[in-house]
């Protein structure tokens, strides 16, 4: 017999009765310990409790088991969220500093300010990843400890968490896409300059040779 919701609550009536029984029983005449029960029902209560309480214990220490692995998964994934932002954050510094070196090798003396200009954005950037992510870190800390307190944990719990992991994961993409956009658009002003001044270059080039 598989015990229900209701299981637990018939398992303390039987003790109960059982308590009540003995409480209201008369005392035998040979021994003042003893007393004269009804049988059948004691046999009842006690056979009702062999089959329903072991059943009982077991998914009450099943839902303490449930409640801990809850709590294990929402550490686990705020581990996984700042790793992830972390891992984040350092490739797009590396990716913001290698164009940085390509711009500076390749750029004139004008360019190499703008090269300068860019590392410092980028920097500025990653920088703004990372107090997101933190941002993001102590929301989900928040969140947490909130919904350990509600009723419907197990399910609310995993739901916001992994929410908030991918919006975690969103925003740090969304941080990469728009520094490196912001990099190609100021290797691009670079490439202008560039341009320009070869085109400066080869006018006097020309005027040099026509005065020949």
């Amino acid at each position: 017999m598989e015990s229900d919701i209701t299981t637990p609550g018939k398992c303390i009536s039987a003790i109960s009765a059982m308590q009540s029984e003995i409480g209201n029983a008369r005392k035998t005449l040979m021994n003042a310990e003893g007393c004269i029960v009804n049988r059948v029902f004691m046999k009842e209560q006690l056979d009702f409790l062999e089959k329903n309480l072991p059943e009982t214990v077991r998914k009450a220490a099943q839902i303490v088991d449930e409640e801990e692995n809850i709590r294990r998964d929402i550490l686990a994934t705020k581990e996984e969220v700042l790793t992830a932002a972390n891992n984040q954050a350092r490739q797009t510094k590396a990716d913001a500093d290698a164009y940085a070196r390509n711009v500076k090798d390749q750029a004139v003396a004008d360019a190499n300010a703008l090269s300068e200009r860019a590392s410092n954005d980028a920097n500025a950037c990653v920088e703004a990843a990372r107090a997101e992510a933190k941002r993001i870190i102590e929301e989900a800390e928040k969140k947490a400890a909130e919904l350990v307190e509600e009723e419907n944990i197990v399910r609310r719990a995993r739901v916001e968490s992994e929410e908030l992991r991918e919006k975690a994961q969103q925003d740090a993409a969304a941080l990469r896409k728009n520094t490196l956009e912001y990099m190609d658009s100021l290797l691009a002003e670079t490439d202008r300059s560039i341009s320009d001044l070869l085109n400066n270059i080869r006018l006097e080039r020309s005027e040099v040779r026509n005065r020949m």
